[in-house]
């Protein structure tokens, strides 16, 4: 989820954390944050908290792969200047 609108989102895991609960945040620039992402489903699924198709995994799987594409294009416009 992009920045903005996870903010918007009364829904989000931001907004609906506690006040007082630690968040940890991955940026789509760090090169570790897709794979991290992707042991993190693969926790929860192995943990009995989510299944393979849910949608909170499936989001999350999207948004590794976004990052790992959004990142290559980031990096393909810094080669052409």
């Amino acid at each position: 989820m992009l920045k903005v609108n996870e903010a918007a989102d009364h829904n989000s895991c931001w907004n609906k954390a506690n006040p007082r609960e630690r968040l940890f945040v991955l940026l789509a620039r760090d090169e570790a944050a897709p794979v991290a992402i992707r042991a993190w489903t693969q926790e929860r699924v192995r943990i009995g908290k989510n299944r393979p198709g849910d949608s909170q995994i499936t989001e999350a799987l999207e948004c590794a792969e976004l990052m790992e594409v959004e990142r290559g294009r980031a990096m393909d416009q810094c080669d052409e200047r």
